[in-house]
């Protein structure tokens, strides 16, 4: 591979450095993006675990022990939580549930 000049050989040289620097902070950036996607997946799991617990409760608090719903409205007291889900549906001891927030108490169903 021949130059036919000095300055087209300068100006290919800067466009390379141009280029390992551009890809450079591309591999930062990438770096970066990860530890927020890492931490955003860490709180997406904390809130998916936190809502199957409330869920069980909600169920255990109205239902019987064979499961049958004895208490069709449950107030959660969730007043100042920063996350409520509105609709959680669940198995509990096989029987499927649907949870639907009515204010700040659950109306619970067997489906």
């Amino acid at each position: 591979m021949g130059f036919s000049t000095s300055t087209e050989r300068d100006q290919l040289y800067q466009r390379l450095g141009e280029i390992r620097e551009r890809v450079q902070q591309l591999s930062e950036l990438m770096a970066r993006q990860c530890e927020v996607w890492e931490s955003d997946a860490r709180e997406w799991q904390r809130l998916q675990r936190h809502k199957h617990d409330l869920a069980e409760w909600l169920v255990d608090e109205a239902t019987n022990d064979n499961g049958t719903i004895v208490e069709p409205r449950v107030d959660a007291a969730l007043g100042g939580e920063p996350f409520v889900p509105c609709t959680i549906r669940t198995i509990v001891n096989g029987k499927r549930y649907c949870l639907t927030l009515v204010s700040t108490c659950y109306d619970v169903k067997e489906i």
